[in-house]
């Protein structure tokens, strides 16, 4: 068994973006998911553009590649903008296991647009790690209560940017292979800022900053945006986008270890036993 550079940085990804989500929580539930979002994304955008300007060049880009851009830009703040609206509306419990399976798209679109193939048990690695996240990230008690209560707040704008995302990390890869992983970040960021900033400015949205400790909270959560972007695109050039996808979805489950440390949140037995399946899906996963 060999681990790769591709599943250390997935691995990488998987933690920034549990932990940014777990930040960016905390502001949402103080500021709402608006402002929260366009602070995010503004700040992840800052180290992007200064990467891209000192260390990385311009490569020359087709007008399908252009497209492609568009459409990956857009559909990623799709999927940011209804995960953030989910989290305020609805319960966490019930809108991250969902939003989480955007790695099942990704896998699928990989197959007919790409001609992926996995080994066996790799296969076996991947349904692992996906039944883990939705286990991991998921209270089933408070589902229970939900349900009876007929609450579906937030499950729609969950499956939206599960289907937003799924699309935006699958067209990832020939963008990447064309301009590098650093551009292809800075394309992304610029188009990701350049709607948010239009989408305020159409509902006339008042985007002000927060008090120190709530920008500390969403700027932080921005850089580990950047981070983890970062890991995921130069994991693509070094792997699959098959194998990197379910391991950076399983990021909901570090957002539950860490509500369990710092804000005593309970956790329970199912998701114990997602975290466990997790961990033996990525060891699967690295059998290569």
């Amino acid at each position: 068994m060999t681990l790769d550079l591709g599943i250390l940085l997935a691995v990488t990804a998987m933690l920034g973006w549990g932990i940014a989500d777990f930040l960016a929580k905390i502001a949402i539930d103080k500021i709402g998911y608006k402002t929260s979002l366009v602070l995010n994304q503004t700040v992840a955008l800052v180290p992007a553009a200064i990467f891209a300007l000192l260390f990385f060049k311009m490569s020359a880009i087709s007008v399908g590649l252009v497209g492609i851009i568009v459409l990956a830009g857009i559909s990623g703040v799709f999927g940011y903008i209804f995960l953030y609206r989910g989290f305020q509306k609805g319960n966490v419990s019930i809108v991250s296991p969902i939003t989480a399976s955007w790695s099942v798209v990704t896998i699928l679109l990989a197959f007919f647009l790409f001609g992926e193939t996995l080994m066996p048990v790799q296969i076996v690695g991947i349904i692992a790690v996906l039944i883990g996240v939705f286990f991991a990230s998921t209270n089933f008690a408070e589902f229970q209560k939900s349900i009876k209560k007929g609450s579906s707040a937030g499950v729609l704008d969950a499956i939206i940017a599960m289907f937003s995302w799924g699309v935006s990390y699958a067209l990832l890869r020939p963008i990447v292979t064309a301009v590098g992983p650093i551009i292809a970040l800075l394309f992304l960021k610029v188009i990701a800022t350049a709607t948010l900033f239009s989408w305020t400015g159409i509902t006339k949205t008042k985007i002000s900053i927060p008090s120190k400790l709530i920008f500390l909270f969403i700027g932080t959560a921005g850089v580990l945006d950047f981070l983890a972007y970062t890991a995921f695109n130069f994991s693509l050039n070094t792997q699959l986008v098959s194998i990197v996808s379910p391991i950076a979805a399983t990021a909901p489950a570090v957002t539950i270890v860490l509500a369990y440390y710092f804000l005593k949140e309970k956790i329970v037995n199912n998701q114990k036993l997602g975290i466990i399946a997790i961990l033996v899906g990525l060891i699967l996963i690295s059998i290569v």
